[in-house]
């Protein structure tokens, strides 16, 4: 079984790879997923590359009220794929980690999204944002 940090790892994978469909980030992608899971084996990795250009296809295909539901669907089909290899191979992990830094730094800004994990233990509180500001306190007495 994965851990917490290792399934999202494997979400953000897939959400890469969706994300670089038909898109300049595409070549990056396509060619870093089939090598990954391929891990050395030719057919492997040819097969790797069916699947991906399957999945580009799907959503250039895809109606416009439809497209968002394929590509939930494709995010978690690539995301269960990351999760096997990771499961199989746990070395991988800092290589999909740079493949997936690489394939956002070619998405443009409109496609780009980021990911953060934050754990509480214990009974503990966290207050997070991703952009604008959080106050946090007790509002004075009669507020």
């Amino acid at each position: 079984m994965l851990s917490e940090a290792l399934e999202s790892l494997a979400a953000a994978g897939g959400s890469a790879v969706v994300g670089a469909a038909a898109t300049d980030a595409w070549h990056t992608a396509r060619a870093g997923v089939a090598r990954l899971l391929g891990r050395g084996d030719d057919h492997q990795e040819r097969y790797a590359i069916e699947r991906l250009d399957h999945t580009a296809t799907e959503l250039e295909q895809a109606a416009d009220g439809t497209r968002q539901q394929l590509r939930d669907k494709l995010q978690n089909r690539w995301a269960g794929r990351l999760e096997i290899l990771l499961e199989e191979n746990p070395e991988a992990a800092h290589e999909l980690r740079e493949l997936i830094e690489r394939v956002r730094a070619e998405l443009p800004a409109a496609q780009q999204s980021w990911v953060q994990n934050n754990t509480a233990q214990a009974g503990a509180i966290q207050y997070i944002t991703q952009g604008g500001d959080i106050n946090v306190g007790r509002g004075r007495s009669g507020d």
